[in-house]
Formats: structure tokens, C-alpha cells, sequence
């Protein structure tokens, strides 16, 4: 990932989605932006990957219940009673910073593979890569948190790869 935001290798697109996850983790108190909050962003999004999400049950209504269900299922293994939202939220003085898992999303993510294509269409199609990078992991809070939640990741992941190998009528 970047280190900057700014940086010219994001297209705008993607940038939107990136400081719409910032959001994310700043109004759920989170000390770092983490896979979650990218996966709630894009999940809010109007997009091609955004439908395909919602195609999974998984919009942001669903990516939450998805993950309040991993919470509470981690809780319990831990043999700890799940507690009311706010009571997890945390006082916040700066900030959240990145997160690994959000790093290595970004990472996984395949951005080159459009490089030849117009711009517009490469923003278009960033968003769904970032979404496959995500969904790629195979260990940690996203992927259990879909698990759970009974959605084919692999059929996911096979939908989304389909909307980044389309061209833009």
C-alpha cells in the first residue's frame, strides 16, 4: 500500500473508498483502519463491486452483521459474554493508522493488470481488485466474520474477478 494518499499510483476512485474506510474505523473507535472497515466502505458503494457484494448478501447492513456475528462467536470462544457496541467503542486523540490486514489487501490486490486501459476504466475496476485483495486472505477477522455468515468467498472472488476482466461498454 502507499504510503501516502495522495499518492499518484491510487486512481481517485479508489481514494474515495480508502478515506470512506478511514471513516469507518473513526466512528467505530478502531486504533488502526483494518480489512473491515475497506470491506464496509466498498460494501457501501454504488459501484460494480458493491452490487456484486450485495449479490452475496454482504452491503453494509450485511458486512456489519457479519462481523458483529465474528465478534461475538471470538468472544465467546474466549469465554467472554458479548457487550453492547458502544461499550467497545475507544476515546480517540489522533488518527487511526494503517492496519496490517488493510496493508495486505491492498497488497493482494492486483492493480497493474489494468494499466493499459483508460482511465475511467481503470478506476472503475480498482475498487473491485481492492475487493478481491481483501477476500484473498485466508486467516483473520474478514474472512472468519464471511465464514460464519455462510458466503462462498471462492464464488465471491470468482464474480468480482469477472467484473475487473470486463471492458467498459
Amino acid at each position: 500500500m502507499p504510503d501516502r494518499l495522495d499518492d499518484e499510483s491510487l486512481d481517485m476512485t479508489l481514494k474515495q473508498v480508502i478515506i470512506s474506510a478511514i471513516d469507518e474505523a473513526i466512528r467505530r473507535g478502531a486504533p488502526s483502519v483494518e480489512a473491515e472497515h475497506l470491506l464496509l466502505a466498498i460494501a457501501s458503494g454504488h459501484d460494480a463491486a458493491g452490487r456484486t457484494l450485495a449479490e452475496f448478501g454482504l452491503d453494509h447492513a450485511g458486512v456489519d452483521a457479519a462481523l458483529r456475528g465474528e465478534r461475538e462467536r471470538s468472544l465467546r470462544a474466549a469465554g467472554i459474554e458479548p457487550v453492547a457496541e458502544e461499550r467497545l467503542l475507544a476515546t480517540r486523540q489522533s488518527r487511526p493508522r494503517w492496519g496490517a490486514t488493510v496493508r495486505e489487501a491492498l497488497r493482494r490486490a492486483d492493480f497493474s493488470a489494468h494499466r493499459g486501459r483508460r482511465r475511467a476504466e481503470r478506476e472503475r475496476l480498482a475498487v473491485a481488485d481492492a475487493a478481491v485483495g481483501i477476500l484473498r486472505a485466508d486467516l483473520g477477522t474478514v474472512p472468519r466474520a464471511l465464514a460464519y455468515a455462510g458466503v462462498d468467498r471462492a464464488a465471491l472472488v470468482a464474480q468480482l474477478e469477472s467484473v475487473s476482466s470486463e471492458r467498459e461498454s
